[in-house]
């Protein structure tokens, strides 16, 4: 039989005849792909395109804000490039409105919105997802984009400002827009 290519989410195929990695999942008896990757029925084993990036409690990750409700944020996290590979899933995390600030935040939408670009610290894992927190002064926004005309906001003596005059407010990191160029 030939070797099939595989997305994440995809079935690869009973538990019997494959072996569960990082690059894969096992639902009930059943193994399915975590990563883009081969399937090799004779060897039973699924082979990765790319790796599964490593996240662990307490190290400082990067990621783009894709949803914001009024309790919580899914961020996508941006993982690095390792060996030349670029993860095909990257992880998402969560960040629950207590960890947006070291202070009261009465709604995740009073510190970040969807589009900003946030640094923050892994708190823990919980399967597939990360809980993250932007409770320490170099944590929290790092870029900012007007929520009514999408330019970038800039830092000034009167909180964050667009080009069009448009001011909003984020938790931001205490660096924000200083870090350089990150590749999102």
């Amino acid at each position: 039989m030939s070797d099939k290519v595989l997305i994440p989410g995809e079935y690869v195929g009973p538990g019997e005849v494959y072996e569960e990695s990082s690059s894969t999942h096992l639902e009930g008896d059943d193994i399915y792909a975590s990563t883009v990757g081969v399937a090799n029925e004779s060897e039973g084993k699924f082979n990765a395109k790319a790796d599964k990036p490593p996240i662990k409690p307490g190290e400082i990750v990067y990621g783009s804000v894709l949803l914001v409700m009024d309790s919580f944020a899914i961020v996508l996290i941006s993982p690095p490039e390792k060996n030349g590979k670029i993860p095909a899933a990257p992880p998402e995390g969560k960040i629950p409105v207590r960890a947006m600030s070291s202070g009261f935040t009465p709604s995740t939408r009073d510190a970040i919105r969807v589009g900003d670009i946030i640094r923050a610290k892994v708190v823990k894992i919980e399967g597939e997802k990360a809980e993250l927190s932007m409770v320490d002064p170099n944590l929290g926004v790092i870029k900012a984009f007007c929520s009514q005309c999408r330019e970038p906001l800039d830092k000034t003596s009167k909180g964050l400002v667009c080009k069009n005059g448009h001011r909003e407010r984020r938790e931001i990191a205490n660096d924000y827009r200083a870090y350089g160029k990150i590749m999102l």
